[in-house]
């Protein structure tokens, strides 16, 4: 099982106070293991679950049990291939930013950055009707800005340009991810349960 205060707690400092979250990030040198184990994947169960039981509750009449499992399966999946793939994309970018390449930092920036995105699916995957709440999760992108600035050595300019693909690449991942997970597995639910 996952330590929860643990996990809260490095979500609440990264939430009010990004900067300081992020320079005991840089010097706590945490492996990817244990950023996964301690943070991400946790996050991501949880996430699920919300998504499960809010689909279980909310969904309309007639569908199968297995429809709120495979919304649950469809939001781990969908966070964890856009930490991963985001992830891969920034480190192979930085070169052209920082002129280095260090995965385990741009993971890190992915995972903690998300996380106003995390809290703001968790509500509204467990309660639909809050759905406006999702325009929180832009705070996200302060809380990535304030991690390049403070990891990276490098200019004010060149910042701003590392931000601003850093964020389109986030973006642009989440939402094609998320169509992609969708399309799929809704699609073959509907189809296995349409032939049945």
């Amino acid at each position: 099982m996952f330590d929860l205060k643990l996990l809260w707690d490095r979500a609440r400092y990264i939430l009010v106070q990004p900067v300081k979250a992020w320079e005991r990030i840089r010097s706590e040198n945490r492996s990817l293991k244990d950023v996964h184990k301690s943070f991400l994947v946790p996050v991501l169960v949880l996430l699920s679950v919300s998504a499960f039981a809010g689909t279980l509750i909310y969904s309309p009449a007639g569908l199968s049990i297995i429809f709120p499992f495979i919304k649950g399966i469809k939001q781990f999946v969908c966070f964890y291939a856009t930490v991963l793939f985001t992830a891969w994309v920034i480190n192979e970018l930085s070169l052209a930013f920082v002129q280095k390449k260090d995965y385990n930092l741009n993971f890190k920036l992915v995972a903690y950055s998300l996380t106003p995105l995390y809290l703001t699916v968790f509500i509204t995957r467990f309660l639909p009707d809050l759905g406006i709440l999702n325009i929180l999760a832009l705070y996200g992108s302060y809380i990535l800005f304030t991690g390049l600035k403070t990891i990276e050595n490098i200019s004010r300019q060149g910042i701003i340009r590392y931000f601003i693909v850093a964020l389109l690449t986030i973006v642009v991942f989440y939402l094609s991810i998320s169509w992609i997970t969708r399309s799929l597995l809704e699609g073959v639910y509907f189809a296995v349960a349409g032939s049945v």
